[in-house]
């Protein structure tokens, strides 16, 4: 496990991970781009208000990436059944 150092909301920060460097501060940039993105559109000042506001959004992406991952393999699924049953009818 390594440490990386990175910067969210102004605050610098070690985060200990198995991940390489580059991922972790590339994760880190995308939280705080998330952040300030959200400080522009909203009155909330507060930072665990925002940082709740951004939590809430990253859950939201991720549930629907969930949700649009399960739709696309069910969809290959029925299809693999689909060509399997017409390969074995074709034979």
């Amino acid at each position: 496990m390594t440490r990386v150092k990175v910067e969210i909301m102004g605050q610098n920060l070690v985060v200990a991970s198995d991940a390489d460097d580059e991922w972790v501060k590339a994760v880190a940039e995308a939280v705080d781009a998330k952040i300030k993105s959200i400080q522009e559109a909203s009155r909330a000042v507060n930072s665990i208000d925002v940082a709740i506001l951004a939590a809430l959004n990253f859950a939201d992406e991720l549930e629907r990436l969930k949700r649009e991952h399960r739709e696309i393999t069910e969809r290959i699924e029925m299809l693999t059944k689909r060509i399997s049953a017409s390969m074995e009818a074709s034979e």
